[in-house]
């Protein structure tokens, strides 16, 4: 079997070959086009902003009337936002950066409609392969996919105002979760900080929950509209500032590093400056940490670190006084009660 060829289409390119007929967007062996109206408005904002966007999959048949067609193996989405956009189907949505919000493709000015008209797909292209080759190529690729995480498939399905939040917060603090080990390049890559940076967002929001049940609630409720935006990336920054500034220099060194502590070593500060809804535990919400406050903090990580690292010895004692902590520190992490135990440990230990 031949390799396919790359070449490069403009969206002008698909145009007129849809407009004589020599285009096929949904050939049999291909999905059903399920885009949304944010997924379409957020590739057009793609090629808006000049973005890259995955190849486009083609084979390439001839017809005895018609002669050379064009087939979509894969990209059969994306071709029929941008044809459906370019045809002034739909205006843009308000999850995009790019300043067309709400503009059909007649709104544009000369300028955007000539980065939509000429922007270049990359295709792989396919020469004389028949069905069961493709359907044998694809069933090969997907069978070497690794699946999507939870976060992974938020990041396919939402495309605004929390998503958005969430994203620029964690990519804003890249270097933090680097430096201080809290996640690994790895799970970077699979948007674990991100994940994480949804769930610490959430508890500002609304205190602790439980993180089966309420990030996808969260992301779909404030995709519209996150009037709680300015405030909650406020305080995020601060607080990951104040922890950065108390116990910055060990986190690596202790098993507040992990997802499910550093959660809890977030939630106790933000209350401690802040006040956390559903969080009964006295605080004086003054925005800030003491000297004091941080000195009871450093001193309540390392302490608490090594009560879980010895419990995780197998000849390790275990202290009657933190059985539940441990507990909630080694099982069934994120849900709601473990969370409770942990903040209430690791608050009354700290801030004295």
């Amino acid at each position: 079997m031949k390799k396919p060829e790359r070449s490069n289409y403009t969206t002008l390119d698909f145009m007129q070959w849809k407009a004589i007929d020599t285009l096929v967007i949904s050939p049999k062996f291909q999905r059903r086009g399920v885009w949304g109206r944010p997924a379409q408005s957020y590739l057009i904002d793609t090629l808006l902003l000049g973005l890259p966007v995955p190849p486009i999959y083609l084979r390439v048949a001839q017809d005895a009337k018609k002669g050379m067609i064009r087939e979509v193996v894969d990209g059969q989405q994306r071709l029929s936002a941008v044809l459906s956009y370019v045809n002034d189907g739909f205006a843009l949505s308000k999850n995009i950066e790019s300043p067309a919000i709400g503009k059909r493709f007649s709104e544009l000015d000369q300028d955007q409609k000539d980065a939509i008209h000429q922007f270049s797909f990359i295709c792989e292209v396919f020469y004389g392969v028949d069905d069961s080759d493709i359907l044998r190529i694809f069933a090969r690729l997907n069978t070497h996919s690794v699946k999507l995480n939870a976060q992974e498939l938020r990041n396919g399905q939402f495309f605004g105002e929390f998503k958005r939040s969430a994203f620029g917060l964690s990519f804003e603090h890249l270097e933090f979760w680097r430096t201080r080990k809290i996640f690994s390049e790895q799970a970077i890559a699979r948007m674990q900080e991100v994940e994480l940076t949804s769930e610490l967002m959430i508890a500002i929001m609304n205190g602790l929950q439980d993180k089966k049940k309420s990030i996808d609630i969260y992301y779909r409720t404030n995709d519209d509209n996150f009037n709680e935006k300015i405030i909650v990336e406020r305080r995020f920054k601060t607080v990951i500032d104040a922890i950065n500034e108390s116990v910055g220099d060990i986190i690596s060194l202790t098993e507040f590093r992990r997802g499910p502590l550093f959660y809890s070593l977030f939630a106790a500060v933000a209350h401690r400056m802040f006040g956390l809804p559903g969080v009964e535990l006295a605080s004086p919400a003054t925005g800030h940490l003491t000297r004091a406050d941080m000195d009871g903090l450093q001193e309540a990580v390392r302490e608490l670190s090594h009560v879980v690292e010895a419990a995780k010895d197998k000849d390790g004692q275990i202290v009657e006084q933190f059985r539940n902590f441990i507990t909630a520190c080694l099982s069934q992490t994120d849900n709601i009660r473990p969370r409770r135990i942990r903040l209430e440990t690791l608050y009354s230990h700290a801030f004295r």
